[in-house]
């Protein structure tokens, strides 16, 4: 009976380390990769109508001029 449980503990052990233990190489890989990384910005464009900046994500493209809503590029 007692070997039995350690050889269970062994196999959980054994699981444990290989996938939910992270070696000291990769975290410190990990971390040196996100420092070097330049923080990413949000590019903002000029609406042509009212002259507002708005993000180029949220931006309405129409005839290859940004524009802030719907409204100012005249789309419903």
């Amino acid at each position: 009976m007692l070997i039995k449980a350690l050889a269970l503990a062994a196999v959980f052990l054994v699981i444990y380390i290989m996938f939910f233990k992270r070696s000291k190489e990769e975290v410190q890989h990990k971390r040196k990769r996100s420092k070097n990384q330049a923080p990413k910005g949000d590019v903002m464009m000029e609406c042509e109508k009212c002259e507002t900046f708005v993000s180029e994500d949220e931006a309405i493209i129409k005839d290859g001029k940004f524009y802030c809503s719907k409204q100012c590029a005249g789309v419903k």
